[in-house]
């Protein structure tokens, strides 16, 4: 009888414990969310779902021109970078290339390029003459309006009955580029 009694108390114990372990499992992801800790960078950032519309944002390029959600052309491509991230700086070749053959010219590519100006040159040299490039630091305005904080990220949109909707996230651009 006393073995008996042992094991009930036993099996209560672990029961007891793994409720608690179950409970701080539970305290971390609300904590976390969808998108990480809500003290990263972009606190509680989700990308925008294809079929969303694309949020107010204005901006000025390094041409010394103003973008804004209504610059945008019928279907565009908007691609965040950074200097400091490497699958970015193995993206620009073709994200280059993909802007160049995009029909339409420079304007239906807006490059957004995250980093200090003097880190960004070489994006910006690169990307010039086939888009239109925004440079700005980490968490600044059409980052933070269109909810992006990982990088590289590329935003199809396209206009839907009068509003900028995400069409989708142009994964690899060469791909895409192909059936053209």
């Amino acid at each position: 009888m006393a073995v008996l009694t042992a094991a009930v108390v036993l099996v209560g114990m672990l029961c007891v414990l793994d409720l608690l372990l179950t409970i701080g499992v539970i305290k971390k992801l609300r904590e976390y969310g969808p998108a990480g800790p809500t003290r990263a960078p972009g606190p509680g950032m989700t990308p925008l779902s294809p079929g969303k519309e694309l949020p107010a944002f204005t901006a000025v390029t390094v041409d010394g021109e103003t973008v804004d959600r209504s610059s945008l052309p019928g279907e565009a491509l908007i691609a965040f970078l950074s200097p400091n991230c490497a699958p970015c700086r193995a993206e620009l070749p073709e994200l280059v290339a993909y802007a160049a053959a995009e029909p339409g010219g420079r304007n239906h590519t807006l490059a957004v390029v995250v980093g200090e100006p003097e880190e960004c040159e070489r994006f910006v040299r690169e990307l010039s003459p086939v888009a239109r490039v925004v440079v700005e630091p980490k968490g600044g305005p059409v980052c933070a309006a269109l909810r992006v904080d990982a990088f590289p990220t590329n935003l199809r949109v396209r206009t839907d009955r009068g509003r900028t909707v995400v069409a989708g996230h142009a994964m690899e651009l060469a791909r895409e580029a192909s059936p053209r």
